[in-house]
């Protein structure tokens, strides 16, 4: 009267991987895309300069960042201006970009500038906004 049923007769309970593995790659894509477009981690206001241009070549480069209130910052590490000359001379090979506030202490970036000189590096970049002039 009664008919015994069960599941592991008829089905067989493997779990498809294939959906899991292609959403992790499209992550991975996702996130790798991210990270190359990532600009200077703090948000400044740069100065508007009627020289400004557009650089085609863009080489590594070793962004220090001067906030308002003359913080110096490589990345989200901030630095003293006795740590200037140990990370310049630990990256030679790589073109000083400073990214200066427009309301920070020209001490700060004095200070910047006159240890890369006097280590004798001449690669340095000031990043700018483009006039509006006509």
């Amino acid at each position: 009267m009664f008919e015994h049923f069960s599941l592991d007769d008829e089905f067989d309970a493997e779990i498809d991987l294939t959906p899991l593995v292609d959403t992790i790659f499209i992550l991975l894509i996702f996130f790798f895309l991210t990270t190359t477009f990532v600009s200077p981690s703090l948000q400044v206001n740069l100065a508007k300069a009627a020289s400004a241009a557009v650089v085609n070549e863009r080489k590594e480069q070793l962004v220090i960042t001067i906030d308002a209130h003359g913080t110096i910052f490589h990345g989200s590490t901030t630095l003293s201006r006795k740590d200037i000359p140990a990370l310049l001379k630990a990256n030679p090979d790589r073109g000083i970009n400073l990214f200066v506030d427009r309301a920070a202490p020209f001490e700060s970036f004095l200070s910047v500038v006159d240890e890369a000189r006097l280590l004798n590096r001449k690669d340095i970049s000031i990043t700018t906004l483009p006039d509006d002039r006509e």
